[in-house]
């Protein structure tokens, strides 16, 4: 693959998914890119959607499984030319993720860093309904945790570029890392407006709360 391959808006999507979801390996003959999710509630976003993205831009057939042991679904690629691009021409790593950061070609550009957005909302930021006053679970609440110091503040940057509010806070004890946490229906309404989603999931969450105004399934 060419480093001359063209930056589009569904590459920064995709990117967006591989920081979220996806990860590197690179040794000897392996050459590998997988990405892991929720196999309850992403199996048709991995599947469908992902499966043929990936295919559509990288022209590599990703390998789908199944793995009920610990509830994941997998896509895999096994290609050395697409490990090779995404670590020289994004620059993201190969091994632990304790250090990715959004990619500067993407970063400097306003609708890509949309598109991005869009992919790490679908694969890392997590939505959930709080109890109001009442007790009612009518009050939006997305967030992102990672490990990544340098993460965090990109995408606290990009939330303040687009006028988000939000709340931030170091983690720490055994899953240390960093939190984002946005509140609010104003703020899930801007992501909306600005990001958006693709992941069904999410989207059918969105659909039962603005039907009731609330969301009436208890969350676990």
């Amino acid at each position: 693959m060419q480093l001359n391959f063209k930056l589009t808006k569904w590459v920064a999507y995709e990117i967006g998914v591989h920081v979220g979801d996806g990860n590197m390996y690179s040794s000897n003959r392996t050459h590998r890119i997988t990405y892991s999710g929720n196999l309850i509630n992403e199996k048709n976003f991995y599947k469908e959607f992902l499966t043929k993205l990936i295919k559509r831009i990288y022209k590599v057939e990703p390998r789908y499984y199944e793995r009920k042991r610990d509830n994941t679904v997998l896509l895999v690629i096994n290609s050395k030319e697409v490990v090779e691009f995404k670590n020289k021409f994004f620059k993201l790593p190969i091994g632990t993720k304790d250090e990715i950061g959004i990619p500067n070609v993407i970063r400097k550009d306003t609708k890509l860093i949309k598109w991005f957005m869009r992919g790490l909302g679908d694969t890392d930021f997590s939505l959930s309904f709080k109890k109001d006053r009442k007790g009612i679970r009518s009050q939006p609440r997305l967030e992102l945790y990672t490990k990544s110091k340098k993460l965090f503040k990109q995408v606290s940057e990009i939330l303040i570029k687009f006028d988000f509010t939000f709340g931030k806070n170091a983690v720490k004890g055994k899953y240390k890392g960093y939190m984002i946490r946005i509140y609010g229906k104003l703020n899930l309404q801007r992501w909306l407006n600005n990001f958006g989603f693709f992941n069904p999931w999410i989207l059918s969450k969105i659909k039962v709360w603005k039907k009731h105004g609330y969301f009436p399934i208890r969350e676990s």
